[in-house]
């Protein structure tokens, strides 16, 4: 069994990017807008802005901030001088609507939160995939997981991450099965046996008993939560023996290669538009 150091693919990733990015012709500025303190996902990206050379401003909102507001400021920072890239941090406060996010124009929107950017990607016209996906992609390839005819059991059909995922999932020709909503640990098992590939990215803390799935799969969290003030991950691996071929946990997984592959975005975007 492997247990994937994302980290460390992350780094590989990064080193990379840094020599690319030296051939841009224009230096990436990348806006982060937030709502209230840098949290440790929003300083994940000012260090990785910093390390690559980037320029680097977090934008900080009350969450009681009106959406006209909202949408209006967010509007300037996307004209702002210097700004290539332009990245939420979500969720946003329940009083903002996600079409506030379509004032990002395609060619700064490297994290694919504006409609037209998701639709050219759907409509298999955009130069750039979702970070998140690409990055659970990017793992299992880096892995040596076979992707083509490989049974892949996937938790989560969510806007950020599955509904992505399930796209480059069969755009590589695997046979994907989808649970978009909750089920009983029988039904869990029944859906997941047989499978090569197991990922969970529903955002639910340990909602998914890894002594559920089947031995010998590669299993990936890639879900996000809060439990007891720590970032926990959808599937409780805990009191499992060796019986997986991979696993990718949370944290310390998908998260850091995510971030790599939202500069990857960032740097080829800035190449085809700049």
């Amino acid at each position: 069994m492997e247990i994937f150091n994302g980290n460390k693919f992350a780094r590989e990733i990064l080193e990379g990017l840094k020599q690319e990015s030296k051939t841009l012709a224009v230096k990436p500025g990348v806006a982060v807008v937030g709502f209230g303190e840098e949290s440790a996902f929003i300083k994940r990206k000012r260090e990785t802005a910093e390390f690559l050379g980037f320029n680097f401003r977090y934008h900080s909102f009350d969450e009681s901030i009106g959406a006209k507001e909202f949408r209006e400021r967010l509007n300037e920072i996307v004209r702002s001088h210097g700004v290539t890239a332009v990245v939420v941090q979500l969720p946003l406060p329940r009083n903002i609507k996600p079409a506030a996010l379509n004032v990002i124009p395609i060619e700064k929107d490297p994290d694919f939160l504006s409609d037209r950017a998701v639709g050219l990607f759907f409509n298999d016209r955009s130069i750039v995939s979702p970070p998140s996906a690409q990055a659970i992609i990017g793992i299992l390839e880096r892995d040596g997981t076979k992707l083509e005819n490989s049974k892949v059991a996937v938790f989560g059909y969510g806007n950020l991450v599955g509904r992505f995922l399930v796209k480059m999932l069969l755009d590589a020709k695997a046979q994907v099965r989808i649970a978009a909503h909750p089920m009983s640990q029988e039904d869990i098992r029944e859906f997941v046996s047989g499978s090569d590939i197991v990922i969970s990215a529903v955002g639910s803390p340990r909602f998914l008993d890894a002594a559920l799935l089947p031995e010998g799969a590669a299993v990936v969290d890639a879900g996000f939560s809060m439990l007891d003030g720590k970032i926990a991950g959808d599937i409780n691996f805990e009191a499992v023996p060796d019986k997986f071929k991979l696993i990718v946990p949370v944290p310390g997984g998908v998260g850091p290669v995510g971030v790599a592959m939202l500069f990857k975005n960032i740097i080829e975007l800035s190449a085809q538009h700049n």
